[in-house]
């Protein structure tokens, strides 16, 4: 008897499994088969084919287009036959069975159980993530997590001659595929590139790449540098439940025991992480012993908390530590030179900002003697905004604490400090009906200051200081008949503060700036210890246009006229004297695909001071960030020559599966490069290379200087491991 589907009526796939639709097809029932149709996946179990046929009333036969599905599973072939005496399904290709996760499995024919758990294929092809095939004479089913095949080749490369071995692959007699653990274990794996045999492994266990938090090994890392000679890294993934891993990286460089490669080490390196309801934590961590320092234990612990607490409250916890100066720097862990170890509370609310911290300093610096640096810093403020109904102004009040202990108990270069101020401040914006804009301010500071260690000021001072501003602008705008818009404002602003009566060393407004954003700040000082004081007049012409496709461009000149000179203001900020420098500062917005900005600072005659010029750039084949400070010599700042450094960082997609990246630091005046890296990556359809060089330079504690050099290799096989980062290549073969 035999049937084509689409004249047999149609039945829903949601009210019979594949098992009882066939039973009742043999027992004489063949108006319940179901007709060509679109089942869904997700439902119990269906078949779908062209034409269906009853045979000895003990066999079905479907062919043409067969298709099952079975609880997110879906197989196609060519033909299919159930036999009701053994339950079993006979398949014939070609075959393609394709699970949730996108796993296919290839086979030329195949008997399986009616669930498609379990069976026999062969000719088998096992395809995990379109990259890793493993390719076996004939495969197993258990319990559709076990897939067993035998007389193995594994390789993600594609072949585009016929004969030719890829560029890698593994020839193993045996290969398990554990879907729930996700897990590929080889047995007698042969690990061979361009065909040639390269090692050999009884047995191998690697993460079969569908999941990046799975257990097993990374891609090692080859890594040379001249004090240590090569050295092989092989990290270590393991998965500590849905919500916590660790990763553990054993390095190890042996001692050859020749001259040019005397060096050696023996460093786990380690990373924990885990996800809480309420906030995140990471470890990094190593324990080292080396030739850098023999005979002692080398160590590093950087930890870092994040949780969300009641009442809105952000609490940050950070410890950074290590057992000496240069042990961060040797192995390339961080580039920190001062640690920072804290805890912190904040919140930020509408109107509101509140925060805390309490931080402990290391300083690894040769030129700083740590127990007369503040070491034990305590911060803390309290900002809240308020605004007045029925006119354009607010209310800003604030409260702010800080104070800094060194350990040294000796007389001035052991100082400790303590600071709170009260702040308020009054502000209110108008404009005119004639288009003048009016920006008026006034603030009082209240101060309480205690200085300790230092007999040259009194231990307990109080001060109360006023300021007052007012600014004026006139902002003119027209807009071109292509479409740009130009904006041009001259500024004016009187600001004047009452002379500061505390009197005390300044620890923390060393690093003053001049620019275009804090040109007509009341006060330019980042800290407690100093105000701006006395009358002045900041002055700026703006002017800035916007293209009708999206790019601006601005430029801000301006200087600030003081009437006296209270000297407190050292050369090298720009503000010093009764008239600061001229500034002037270009500031060119193209998006994400551009953005430039220069400032450069001038002294009366118009010879430049400083220069500071940034640049991004962003494209598909380029990314670039490269920052140049140009900054005249300057006794204040203790800078005895010019100086003149540029950074920069780039990554470039050279074509042909090739990239390329670039980090390089230099001195122009002493004409020597700080440091210098270079990336190079080759990725293609089954590997990716990446390749690392870098040399840096250190002053030590006699002002000698030393280079390092380090070199590192990593290969990874796509398909294997937790490598859910890697963009996926495809090779288009060509005759």
């Amino acid at each position: 008897m035999t049937l084509p589907a689409r004249l047999l009526p149609q039945v829903s796939a949601r009210r019979l499994t594949a098992s009882a639709l066939i039973v009742l097809v043999c027992l004489g029932l063949p108006g319940r088969l179901l007709a060509q149709g679109t089942p869904d996946p997700t439902m119990m179990t269906s078949l779908v084919a062209d034409v269906v046929r009853i045979d000895d009333g003990q066999r079905l036969i479907a062919s043409g287009n067969v298709e099952v599905f079975s609880d997110g599973r879906r197989l196609r072939a060519s033909k299919l036959t159930f036999d009701q005496t053994t339950d079993r399904l006979v398949i014939d290709g070609p075959i393609v069975l394709q699970d949730e996760n996108g796993t296919l499995i290839l086979a030329d024919q195949a008997e399986l159980d009616t669930d498609l758990n379990n069976g026999i294929l062969r000719g088998a092809r096992l395809v995990l993530q379109e990259q890793l095939q493993i390719a076996g004479a004939e495969m197993s089913r258990t319990d559709g997590r076990f897939s067993d095949l035998k007389r193995v080749v594994a390789s993600s490369c594609e072949v585009c001659i016929a004969g030719k071995a890829p560029l890698w692959e593994i020839r193993a007699t045996r290969v398990i595929h554990d879907q729930l653990d996700k897990q590929i274990y080889f047995y007698d794996a042969r690990f061979r590139i361009a065909g040639v045999p390269v090692f050999y492994l009884p047995m191998l266990r690697v993460p079969d790449g569908t999941d990046p938090r799975v257990t097993g090994f990374l891609a090692p890392i080859y890594r040379q540098t001249s004090e240590l000679g090569p050295g092989l890294k092989l990290p270590y993934f393991i998965t500590l439940g849905e919500h916590a891993d660790l990763t553990l990286t054993p390095y190890v460089a042996p001692d050859f025991g020749y001259e040019l490669t005397n060096g050696y080490t023996r460093t786990l390196q380690g990373r924990y992480r885990q996800a809480f309801a309420n906030g995140d934590l990471e470890i990094n961590t190593a324990v080292t012993r080396d030739s850098i320092l023999p005979d002692t234990t080398r160590a590093y612990f950087f930890g870092d908390a994040e949780f969300d607490i009641p009442y809105d409250f952000d609490l940050t916890l950070t410890v950074q530590t290590v057992s000496d100066d240069e042990y961060l720097s040797d192995y390339d862990f961080s580039g920190e030179d001062r640690l920072e170890s804290s805890i912190g509370l904040f919140r930020t609310q509408e109107h509101e900002r509140v925060e805390g911290e309490l931080v402990y300093f290391q300083s690894l610096r040769s030129d700083e003697v740590e127990a007369e640096q503040p070491t034990y810093v305590a911060d803390g403020q309290w900002n809240r905004r308020f605004f007045m109904p029925g006119v354009d102004s607010w209310l800003d009040v604030d409260l702010i604490g800080h104070a800094h202990i060194r350990p040294s108990e000796m007389n001035i270069v052991g100082r400790d400090m303590a600071q709170t101020r009260a702040s308020v401040t009054w502000s209110e914006i108008w404009t005119t009906d004639a288009g003048f804009r009016f920006d008026t301010n006034a603030r009082v500071n209240g101060d309480l200051k205690y200085i300790g260690n230092d007999d040259r000021y009194d231990t307990t001072q109080v001060a109360l200081t006023p300021t007052a501003a007012l600014a004026v602008g006139y902002p003119m705008a027209r807009q071109s008949a292509q479409g740009a818009r130009y904006l041009l404002e001259p500024i004016g602003q009187f600001v004047w503060t009452a002379k500061d009566t505390l009197e005390g060393p300044n620890d923390d407004s060393t690093l003053t700036a001049f620019d275009a954003g804090n040109m007509f700040d009341l006060n330019r000082f980042p800290g407690l210890d100093r105000q701006e004081e006395g009358g002045r007049i900041n002055a700026a012409l703006r002017w800035t246009r916007y293209a009708p496709d999206g790019w601006s461009l601005g430029l801000t000149g301006g200087r600030v006229f003081r009437f006296e000179d209270l000297g407190q203001f050292p050369d090298g900020t720009g503000l010093a004297g009764a008239s600061s420098n001229w500034l002037a500062q270009a500031d060119l917005d193209f998006g994400e695909r551009l953005q430039l900005r220069s400032l450069t600072l001038m002294d009366n005659g118009f010879e430049p001071t400083l220069n500071e010029t940034r640049l991004s750039w962003q494209s598909p084949a380029l990314e670039l960030s490269s920052t140049y400070i140009w900054q005249r010599e300057d006794a204040a700042f203790d800078i005895s020559d010019d100086i003149s450094e540029v950074s920069f960082e780039a990554a470039f997609d050279l074509g042909l599966r090739w990239s390329a990246e670039l980090d390089l630091r230099r001195d122009f005046i002493s004409d020597q490069t700080n440091q210098a890296g270079l990336g190079l990556i080759y990725t293609n359809e089954c590997v990716r290379v990446d390749l690392s060089a870098l040399r840096k330079f250190r002053t030590d504690e006699d002002d000698n200087i030393e280079p390092s050099t380090s070199f590192d290799l990593t290969v990874t096989l796509a398909g294997f491991g937790n490598n859910d980062n890697q963009a996926r290549y495809r090779r288009t073969c060509t005759n």
